[in-house]
């Protein structure tokens, strides 16, 4: 876990696609980084992260379970988050009566469950210290 001067942003799904641009201009933009994501690719988008500069943490956790919201929670530790981008979510396409009901299950764990974990926890540091910005990345305006 590093530790710097500089402000944090925690960015979910930032092995690839939305996730892993918005961790790319969070890095730019001078933020230590805790990036996430249930892909083990997750260690070379922090590598690639880490080439701006500035720390890059990877955690592979699936965040559709208590757990990997857990796993993430503590990795980001006692830093303070100045930055949520709660981005991770997935779909699974086909018709919806197609699918087992165990992988809808898994969509909703991730794309609402967990996210709205996370939100809860990491929002209330900034809610007590007055300061931080969450933002729910997917179909945000």
């Amino acid at each position: 876990m590093a530790s710097s001067s500089r402000p944090v942003a925690v960015v979910t799904g930032a092995s690839s696609g939305i996730g892993y641009e918005l961790a790319s201009i969070a890095a730019a933009k001078g933020y230590d980084l805790v990036v996430a994501s249930d892909e083990p690719t997750i260690r070379d988008a922090a590598t690639a992260f880490g080439a701006a500069a500035v720390a890059a943490d990877p955690v592979q956790a699936d965040l559709a379970t208590i757990e990997g919201v857990d796993r993430l929670y503590e990795a980001i530790g006692e830093r303070p988050v100045d930055l949520l981008l709660a981005n991770a979510g997935h779909g699974l396409g086909g018709g919806f009566l197609d699918q087992p009901f165990e992988a809808v299950l898994h969509v909703v764990n991730t794309n609402v469950v967990g996210t709205i974990d996370l939100i809860q926890r990491v929002g209330r540091g900034m809610r007590a210290r007055g300061a931080g910005r969450l933002r729910p990345a997917r179909g945000a305006s």
